[in-house]
């Protein structure tokens, strides 16, 4: 008999018997084999325990959860009888049997707390529960990831998570290893995988969230940490979240930036001829650059008053330095122009430079050293124009590139490199007939030096370079675009050379080019009247020095007649003052005169309250401008909106409020809505005469009050703020208002009364403006705490000796026994009076100052094994000892220590 027909037929039996039992528990004991009964029960319980293990070890696959049920109740209903019958008739046997059928009963079907091998079908049952739960869990969390919610994913993931961590043990409680495994693989191990694979997703998720809310916080080391793990995986991240968490870890990055306080990085030389200067935030450039206002850029220079760079090794001054900001706006470029170059050391001071967001940048200074010794070297070549021009980059901008040769082999190749003393590359025209084509050709730079007059490494510098194109192509005029009456664009099929001859109308127009270098506008002086005109092109070659032909065409000049359009509005301010800037779809000129705001026109206050305006808004050559002009154009305007009050305003811009450059007249009169808010200080903050003759007021030995002309930021406060005599100052808090600042001494810091010398910097008002460094003069007192020593020097008498004079808080009162603590082993004694001598014969008396007092006990001491200490109060420091006055008093008081009385 099979394995397999064995197990069917003991189940039959442990059924028929079951069945059997349960129909007759109450047969009698000779009607019932017992022995029989445990037998089958104890073959029931092993068949449960077969209806899953066998299906797994014989299938490799788990059986139908409802099938291990049934076998699973059989078996506890066969327990139930069995246990039943054997109460019933088991006689002598019973508590054997009894034993028996618990022992199987446990380890093949249920226990309540089961080991290892016990209970298998209960724990199976509970696993596969288990399992089916985990499972569900995981499938939700693929539709989660399938729908892209990465909310919901990272919920699930964390539950998943948690599960394996804590929960999947049941998995490994399962008794039979094959069993164990086929759980593992098909639930657990697939519920992990996908956990898995979200590791980085939610990590990044996680943190970029840590990372917003730290900064928010001001907690920027927390921010960091967590902004570093974001940087690190983010790229890393499933395509399912990758736009979520790449928009989120740019948030997180911006959140962090903006907290950052701003500040310079680095100052350093990067060659002879540049300079870098490093900030940790995007700084504007209408701080560090002087811009000409011209579209071209190569003559902006560092404003003076930002950048100052000052030789301190006798050598020349640069006069000129080309400046440029990075795309991020975080990195100043610095350039030495023409034939200049840095050497040796500079002081670089940097100030007044502002970020993007009108914030301070701090004050700061260093000293770089620019001495290069590197030797320059070819970084790369490149082809350009359809591989006619032949690029050559340099690792930095050189003084000369030396003598330049092209080699056929050994025969030499005339060639007239291009370039510029600074630059740092250098252009070839391979177009001559004299190049040959598709061939291996040797360039050799000789002597080439940068500006400290290290040689190019190595010298002569070899490099490989093949000319891949012939042209002998003609280039031609591919479109004549009339723009107005006195302007026409030209296309022409590549680059030139040069710029062509085109005239209009037979007048010659002056010609320029744009960056493709293929489009050249041709402008008259003055327009033509509307009309059929001839266009005429020539005197052009391209880069090959091949000539075009004499191109004419016939267009119809016509004038602009199309009123410019409004784009969009915002508020922006310029210089601290709140500007309306209007934006139109071409270039305008200001409209003068133009009434913008009625004084009997309605706004929305800042309380939602619906007002009369109560002025004018009217635009003048004052208030009204083009905004960022490039060449004296610009497509935008501002209107000074500073004498406005506070307010939602809606308004309807009025005709002629902007022309093109044509003459036509805004005409669209939109409705236009904005909110007027209040302009930034624009002027630096100063020390307030008013309050005091120098703004500073010793407001007691402590303390001092600096008073300010505007209302200051928090971080006025920053205590090196405040240099003091060098004295060491403990708090700075802002005192009744943001106007005033009342500055702490460290106790004790100030050993002597006279006039100090007091610096202030750094202090900022609500608009980031920084103070201009001021130095005062104030009279302060010393704040050091009188102290004391005390001696016995009788049975009843105590000497006690200050360490500068001293008296009463209340001047014109003496001393007395008030101002006295003596206790003899912990226990207070009494002092009956306070004398000027020894011998108690004289009194101290009141407006005076003393150094030494004596201090008559009732009692006289008894034991000199006891403690005796001695504490003081409300004695203050006196400038003399005799007769006092107010005047005379310092006014700290006395130390609160307890001494020992020496004896």
């Amino acid at each position: 008999m099979d394995k397999k027909k064995a197990v069917k037929l003991a189940t039959a039996s442990a059924v028929a018997a079951s069945a059997f039992v349960a129909a007759n528990p109450h047969a009698s004991q000779a009607a019932t084999d017992v022995a029989t009964v445990v037998s089958q029960a104890k073959a029931q319980f092993k068949a449960a325990y077969y209806a899953y293990s066998h299906a797994v070890t014989e299938t490799g696959k788990l059986p139908n959860i409802s099938d291990v049920y049934a076998a699973y109740n059989k078996a506890k209903q066969a327990y139930a009888n069995a246990v039943a019958v054997v109460n019933k008739a088991g006689g002598a046997k019973k508590d054997a049997y009894l034993a028996d059928l618990q022992a199987t009963y446990e380890t093949y079907v249920f226990k309540a707390n089961p080991k290892s091998g016990e209970a298998r079908v209960a724990t199976y049952i509970d696993a596969y529960n288990y399992a089916v739960k985990l499972d569900s869990l995981r499938q939700d969390l693929a539709k989660a990831v399938e729908a892209k919610d990465l909310a919901k994913a990272e919920e699930l993931y964390h539950k998943i998570s948690y599960e394996l961590k804590t929960r999947t043990v049941i998995l490994d409680r399962v008794y039979g290893q094959s069993t164990r495994d086929l759980l593992r693989s098909q639930y657990k191990n697939e519920a992990q995988k996908l956990r898995d694979s979200l590791i980085y997703d939610i990590t990044v998720s996680i943190k970029a969230r840590e990372a917003q809310d730290a900064a928010k916080a001001g907690n920027l080391d927390k921010a960091k940490a967590a902004l570093d793990q974001v940087n690190q995986y983010v790229s890393k991240v499933t395509d399912a979240f990758k736009a979520q968490l790449q928009k989120a870890a740019q948030d997180a990055n911006a959140a962090y930036e903006a907290a950052l306080p701003p500040k310079v990085e680095s100052v350093t030389a990067v060659n002879a001829k540049t300079l870098e200067i490093k900030f940790n935030k995007a700084v504007d450039a209408a701080t560090v650059i002087d811009n000409k206002g011209t579209s071209d850029t190569s003559d902006d220079v560092v404003k003076a008053s930002a950048i100052t760079l000052t030789a301190i090794d006798s050598q020349g001054p640069v006069s000129t330095v080309k400046a440029s900001l990075s795309d991020d706006k975080k990195t100043l470029k610095l350039v030495a122009d023409g034939s200049q170059f840095f050497t040796k050391r500079y002081v670089v001071d940097i100030k007044n430079v502002k970020t993007l967001d009108g914030k301070d940048v701090p004050s700061y200074t260093t000293t770089i050293d620019t001495t290069d010794s590197v030797r320059p070297s070819v970084l790369s070549s490149s082809y350009a124009d359809n591989g006619l021009t032949l690029k050559v980059k340099f690792s930095e901008p050189l003084a000369s590139v030396g003598t330049v040769k092209l080699y056929d082999g050994t025969t030499e190749i005339s060639v007239s490199p291009k370039f510029t003393a600074g630059d740092d590359e250098m252009t070839i025209n391979l177009a001559s007939s004299s190049v040959p084509v598709n061939k291996d050709l040797t360039l050799k730079i000789f002597g080439a030096v940068d500006y400290n007059g290290n040689v190019i490494n190595p010298n002569p510098a070899e490099l490989t370079v093949k000319k891949t194109t012939v042209d002998t192509t003609k280039p031609t005029v591919q479109n004549i675009e009339a723009v107005n009456t006195k302007t026409v664009k030209v296309t022409f099929s590549e680059k030139l050379l040069s710029n062509p001859t085109i005239k209009i109308g037979g007048q010659t127009a002056s010609v320029s080019v744009d960056s493709t270098g293929l489009v050249y506008t041709a402008t008259l002086a003055n327009a033509l009247s509307e009309g059929v005109y001839a266009v005429e092109v020539s005197d052009y070659k391209d880069l090959a020095g091949n000539a075009g032909d004499t191109y004419t065409k016939v267009v119809q000049l016509k004038a602009d007649t199309t009123a410019p359009k409004f784009v969009s509005s915002q508020v922006v301010k310029i210089d601290g003052v709140e500007h309306l800037v209007l934006t139109f779809d071409e270039e305008v000129t200001t409209g003068s005169n133009v009434t913008i705001v009625q004084t009997s026109d309605k706004y929305i206050d800042e309380n939602n309250v619906l007002k009369q305006v109560g002025t004018s808004l009217t635009t003048t050559s004052d208030n009204f401008k083009l905004y960022l002009p490039t060449d004296g154009k610009s497509k935008s305007v501002a209107l000074n909106i500073s004498s406005l009050p506070k307010g939602t305003y809606t308004v309807t811009l009025p005709k002629g409020l902007v022309s093109d450059l044509a003459g036509n007249s805004y005409a669209e009169r939109k409705q236009i809505t904005f909110v007027r808010g209040s302009d930034s200080l624009t002027t630096k903050p100063a020390l307030d005469t008013n309050y005091d003759a120098n703004g500073v007021k010793a407001d007691n030995n402590n303390e001092l009050v600096f008073a300010f002309t505007q209302n200051l930021d928090a971080s006025a406060l920053n205590l090196s703020n405040f240099n003091i005599n060098g004295l060491t100052v403990t708090k700075a808090v802002f005192d009744v208002d943001t106007k005033h600042i009342r500055v702490t001494l460290a106790p004790g810091a100030n050993t002597w009364t006279g006039t100090h010398v007091i610096t202030i910097s750094n202090i900022k008002n609500t608009s980031g403006l920084v103070m201009d460094t001021v130095t005062v003069s104030e009279f302060m007192k010393e704040n050091v705490a009188p102290t004391f020593t005390a001696t016995l020097t009788s049975a009843d008498v105590i000497r006690v000796d200050f360490s500068e004079p001293v008296a009463n808080a209340t001047i014109n009162s003496p001393l007395s026994a008030n101002n006295f603590t003596v206790k003899v082993d912990g226990n207070v004694v009494t002092v009956s009076s306070v004398y000027e001598d020894n011998n108690a014969n004289t009194g101290v008396q009141g407006s005076k100052g003393y150094k030494t007092v004596y201090l008559k006990l009732q009692s006289p001491v008894s034991d000199l094994s006891k403690p005796i200490t001695l504490s003081a109060k409300d004695i203050v420091d006196v400038d003399q000892t005799g007769a006092i006055n107010s005047n005379n008093v310092v006014g700290n008081n006395v130390s609160d220590a307890v001494v020992n009385v020496a004896k």
